[in-house]
């Protein structure tokens, strides 16, 4: 599974930072996935599900 954020949605708002620190991070402003956005354990894609979830301009996307 691969985590995806579209930088032209996103706010930068970080509030996925906040909750999936280690699957993103801020980078000029906007959220980046860390290691390309490769999912790579069932705590990492709980993480990022949550972070979909609450992405108020919904710019995230896990993706097979």
């Amino acid at each position: 599974m691969k985590v995806t954020v579209d930088r032209e949605k996103c706010i930068g708002c970080g509030v996925c930072v906040d909750i999936a620190d280690r699957v993103f991070r801020l980078e000029d402003g906007l959220s980046k996935p860390i290691n390309e956005g490769d999912l790579e354990s069932a705590d990492l894609l709980e993480a990022a599900k949550s972070a979909v979830e609450i992405c108020p301009v919904q710019a995230i996307s896990i993706e097979k």
